[in-house]
């Protein structure tokens, strides 16, 4: 009986330290991302072209962090598409196969200026991507605003209209 309390007050504790540390670490990335350079990377496209974190200097773009499994990527695809005549939107296939990328792109539309194919999820470690999607607003190859989920009109009012 003594032995079962302890156990369960031990498990308590160190659930709430996690806990703890979600929700009050600020050291994360995805935490203390926005104001920072677009990390240095080196990688190829879904195309087969290598791209670095240069690409972003001097430019204006949506990065947004996508996948051919993500259910809430294409939910908000037709929202993205109608942004792309205003701005330029680059892709970060996360974590996804290749084939399976081109495919979605196929069936759904491509309005991505490019897709940088992360299939293991460095570059996205790096921005701090907690899953997909995720859109973040670089100007001049500097983060200026971070979306976790869904771009959706509201978010995109709140969050990235004020710097455009």
């Amino acid at each position: 009986m003594q032995l079962s309390k302890i156990l369960a007050i031990t498990l308590l504790g160190v659930f709430f330290i996690f806990l703890g540390k979600l929700i009050l670490d600020d050291k994360t990335p995805s935490s203390n991302i926005t104001g920072k350079p677009f990390p240095q990377f080196q990688q190829l496209t879904l195309d087969g072209n290598s791209i670095s974190h240069e690409y972003f200097i001097g430019k204006k773009a949506i990065v947004n962090v996508w996948a051919s499994w993500c259910i809430t990527c294409l939910v908000e695809h037709p929202f993205l598409s109608e942004r792309a005549s205003e701005i330029s939107i680059i892709g970060i296939n996360y974590k996804d196969d290749k084939s399976d990328a081109v495919n979605w792109l196929n069936k759904n539309g491509n309005f991505f200026s490019t897709n940088i194919h992360d299939p293991i999820g460095n570059l996205a470690i790096d921005l701090g991507v907690t899953g997909a999607p995720e859109s973040f607003l670089v100007i001049d190859g500097k983060i200026v605003s971070h979306v976790i989920g869904e771009l959706n009109q509201k978010k995109w009012e709140e969050n990235f209209a004020p710097y455009l």
